[in-house]
This record gives structure tokens, C-alpha cells and sequence, in this order.
């Protein structure tokens, strides 16, 4: 009989590990989104930071409770759904483009452009981004000490800084709201909050998590589920106060700076609010940010291959692969990065959603139908963003997602794939109805 003691980690542990994973959820997109929504929304912030926090933090916590019901990785879920070929496809591109191809890239670059060249213009890219990697493989190649070295050492000096700023630009905000607001608040904060992408990655830091646990002791499936759920409740949470006051700092001190470019305005509100201090507080929020982003994607980058590989392609591989990627993509350029790569996010990410939500179900197999036919639409409707993202306009597909209902907005899947599930749901429930009666007369 199992130990029951080692199948619950400490309160100190479970802040550990709920630190290491909001940073990792906590990126360059965190620090400026929120800011740009802020200023836009004005007096309707608060509006628009819910709505940001339906997507940005609502939908990272269900994310964590489907992997917890099903107790499950991305790549365990999506098999459920279309079975393993496209499960290992799925897996491969949603990793490849949340890690080494997009993320990493990304965020190395903005580590540069955002914090070094602000104090040492001269320093050549190429120098910041490998200081960046070595850091990066430092953190991460050893799988039993990354938790411990994100959640004990930069998450705590992350959430430190995000408060200093935000303390103060509560108490002492550099101008007051402006007295108008946006009809279309909620909404903005919604679509603000999906380009995040925070769902996926916490669908990707799934089997991390699960790792995780295993690791330190917890074995049985149920004590993992709801120590899974409380760690994506902390996330979660944390998510969704960052956000809330940076929205509230874009409200209230972005009106300043009408002309400040995303990026640029939450420097400027930055150091209106601490001077030149603050200038160094935002450089030290973005470092942090995006290196603990890079480690957490960059290992669990590793937990997903070697998962999906049987164990073939190794962990410590991976890692090093990514860092390298990570590396010769940044000296590429991040625009080009972007251009190549946010396409395939419009293509997988409305996939995504559907697999989530429909993974809460604890009898998967009775939803099982609906959920590939809500799949297979959000699927087909993300062709045209996908196709429109490569450049590739007036296409059946573009026209077809320009008549739906949110069309403009990226967001022409959703309607189609909700009525494909409630009408495969009904279908699914009349025919076993049907088959109940047979079974009924059997012997």
C-alpha cells in the first residue's frame, strides 16, 4: 500500500512549482498588452480586463483542469480526440512554434531591444542572444533542479519588481482615468488576451507538470489531479492581477503617452512612475520574463519529445537543440520570425480551445463525436486566418470566414464549431439511444 504522506506536496512546494509556472505563462506579451488595453479602453479598463482575463487566465486554468481530469498531456489529449498520426503532428507544431521557432526567438530579441540596448547600445544582438542561451540550457538541462531553479530564484525576483511598479502606479498613478470609455471593452480585452496564446502554453507545460509530481513522490493519479488543479488556480490567479493592474496603469498613466508605441508605452509608464529607476525596473521585468517564458517552454519542450518519442529523442537533446534554434533564429530577425510562424498559431490554436473545454468532461468517450466534429470545423474555418496570415488573400476560405459572425477578428471558428458539437452531441445521444434497446434484449 502506498505511502499516503508522500502523496501531497507541502504548501512551500506547491508555491515553488505555482511560481515556476506562472512565469512561465508570464512573457513579453503580458507585459505589454495589458498596457496598450489600458489606454485604449480608458475609463471601461476594469471591463476590458475581464474580458482579457476570460481568455489570458480563465482559459489557462481550464486548460490546467482538463489536463488534470484526464490527467493527460497535450499529446495525451489530442490522441483521445483524432488518435496518435495526428495527435504526434499536432504535438510536433504547437512545440516547435511555442518553443524554438516562435517563443524563443521572441523573446531573446525582446530581451535585447527591451532591456540591454536601452543601457548598452553598442552590444551587438548576437552578444545578448548567446549570454541569453547559455543562460537558457544553464536553467534547463537539468530536469530535476529547473522547478526549483524558476520557482525558488527568478519567479520570486519577477514578482517582486511587478509589484514595485504596479504599487505604484496604483497609489501614485501619474494622471487620473480618462473619463471616457469603449463600447467594445470586453471584447478588446478578449482578443488581446487570445493573441497571448496562454492557453497553449499551458496545454504544453501539461506532461511538465506532470513530470513534476512523478518526480517528487506524487504517484497516485488523484492526489496529481487536484495538486495539478491547485497549481493552475495559483497561475491562473497571479495571471489575472498582473494583468488587471497593468491595465489599470495603461488607464490611468498611458494617457500621457498618446503616441508611445505598444512596447515602448509600458517603458514610458515605467519610468514616469519611478524615473530612471523604473527604467531599469521594466528592463529587469522583461529579462526575467522572458528568460523564465524560454526555460519553461524549452524543458517542457523536452518532456514532450522524449514522451512522444518513447524515451528516443532524449531530453538533455532537446534542450540543447532548442537553445541553439533559439539562437540562430534571433540573429534571423524577429519580424521575419513572426511572419513565418503566427499563421500556424492562427491554424492550431481554435483547435486547441475545442480539445480544452471538451477534455472537462470526465466520460470523454461520450463526447468524443462532438469533439471531433468541433475540431475538424475549427480546423477548417483557421485555413483561411492561416492562409490570409502567409499572404494568400481572397481565397474560398478568407471569403468564407469574412461572412462569419467575428470574422474581422480572427475568431470565425467559433459559432461553426459550436453548432457542429451541440449537433454531433445530439446525433452522439440519439444513437445510443438507439443501441440501448438492442442491449437491453441480449442475453
Amino acid at each position: 500500500m502506498a505511502d499516503t504522506k508522500k502523496q501531497a506536496l507541502s504548501f512551500g512546494a506547491v508555491l515553488v512549482v505555482s511560481a515556476a509556472v506562472f512565469s512561465g505563462h508570464f512573457g513579453v506579451g503580458d507585459t505589454i498588452f495589458p498596457a496598450m488595453l489600458g489606454r485604449t479602453t480608458g475609463a471601461s479598463w476594469f471591463i476590458a480586463a475581464l474580458g482579457y482575463g476570460v481568455v489570458n487566465s480563465f482559459m489557462v486554468f481550464l486548460a490546467y483542469l482538463a489536463i488534470s481530469r484526464q490527467n493527460s498531456s497535450l499529446f495525451g489529449l489530442t490522441s483521445m480526440v483524432l488518435g496518435k498520426g495526428f495527435a504526434i503532428a499536432y504535438t510536433t507544431i504547437a512545440v516547435l512554434i511555442m518553443g524554438p521557432v516562435f517563443i524563443l526567438p521572441r523573446v531573446s530579441s525582446a530581451t535585447h531591444e527591451m532591456a540591454v540596448a536601452q543601457f548598452f547600445p553598442s552590444i551587438p544582438i548576437w552578444v545578448t542572444l548567446l549570454v541569453y542561451f547559455a543562460l537558457n540550457y544553464y536553467f534547463a538541462y537539468n530536469r530535476s533542479k529547473v522547478i526549483d531553479r524558476i520557482g525558488k530564484y527568478l519567479a520570486p525576483a519577477l514578482i517582486v519588481f511587478m509589484i514595485i511598479l504596479v504599487i505604484k502606479g496604483i497609489f501614485a498613478p501619474l494622471s487620473a482615468v480618462a473619463s471616457t470609455g469603449s463600447s467594445t471593452a470586453f471584447s478588446d480585452g478578449i482578443i488581446n488576451g487570445y493573441n497571448t496564446m496562454n492557453a497553449l502554453g499551458a496545454s504544453i507545460f501539461g506532461i511538465w507538470i506532470i513530470n513534476e509530481l512523478k518526480r517528487r513522490g506524487i504517484e497516485d493519479a488523484k492526489s496529481r489531479s487536484s495538486t495539478i488543479i491547485t497549481i493552475g488556480i495559483f497561475a491562473a490567479l497571479a495571471l489575472l492581477l498582473t494583468s488587471t493592474g497593468l491595465t489599470y496603469l495603461g488607464a490611468s498613466s498611458g494617457g500621457l503617452f498618446p503616441d508611445a508605441a505598444i512596447g515602448v508605452l509600458s517603458v514610458k509608464i515605467a519610468e514616469g512612475l519611478l524615473g530612471y529607476f523604473g527604467k531599469i525596473v521594466f528592463a529587469v521585468i522583461i529579462a526575467l520574463a522572458c528568460i523564465t517564458t524560454s526555460v519553461g517552454l524549452t524543458s517542457a519542450a523536452g518532456d514532450t519529445f522524449e514522451q512522444m518519442s518513447g524515451g528516443k529523442i532524449k531530453y538533455k537533446f532537446t534542450v540543447a537543440a532548442s537553445s541553439i534554434i533559439g539562437f540562430l533564429l534571433g540573429l534571423i530577425g524577429l519580424s521575419k520570425i513572426v511572419g513565418y510562424t503566427v499563421p500556424w498559431l492562427m491554424l492550431i490554436y481554435p483547435a486547441l480551445v475545442i480539445i480544452i473545454i471538451m477534455s472537462l468532461f470526465t466520460d470523454f468517450l461520450k463526447v468524443k463525436l462532438a469533439t471531433q466534429a468541433g475540431v475538424l470545423v475549427a480546423i477548417l474555418f483557421s485555413i483561411g486566418d492561416f492562409l490570409a496570415g502567409l499572404g494568400i488573400a481572397n481565397t474560398p476560405f478568407s471569403k468564407l470566414n469574412a461572412a462569419m459572425p467575428l470574422g474581422k477578428q480572427g475568431l470565425a471558428w467559433l459559432f461553426p464549431s459550436i453548432a457542429a458539437i451541440v449537433v454531433f452531441q445530439i446525433i452522439a445521444v440519439i444513437g445510443r439511444g438507439k443501441k440501448a434497446p438492442d442491449e437491453a434484449v441480449k442475453p
